[in-house]
């Protein structure tokens, strides 16, 4: 999937995606039942980066697996476990994985 398609699909969501200056890279959350994502653009170093973060924060609001730093560890390490997979399967699907590897094999 391409950087302009994940963008596509938060456009599609009406999920903003704004450049938003913080310690992370990135963050998603909501405010008045409305998904807002922010990414700081000064620390994603090239696209390809930008495209695995932005996938990650939109697996974070796909799977519903939103979380506070004030919530236990053990919590938020399930959220980020739900997200990644998902982010995992729209930038590389199964099936493209599965002829990549038959390929190499």
């Amino acid at each position: 999937m391409t950087l302009n398609k994940l963008y596509d699909i938060a456009d599609r969501e009406k999920i903003s995606v704004i450049n938003f200056k913080m310690q992370n890279k990135a963050i998603i959350g909501q405010v008045d039942k409305e998904y807002c994502i922010g990414l700081n653009y000064s620390k994603i170093n090239n696209s390809r980066e930008e495209k695995e973060i932005l996938a990650e924060e939109l697996g974070h609001y796909y799977t519903g697996s939103l979380y506070s730093s004030c919530m236990p560890f053990e919590t938020m390490s399930r959220c980020e476990a739900r997200a990644n997979k998902w982010s995992y399967n729209v930038l590389v699907p199964y099936e493209k994985l599965k002829l990549a590897s038959l390929k190499r094999n």
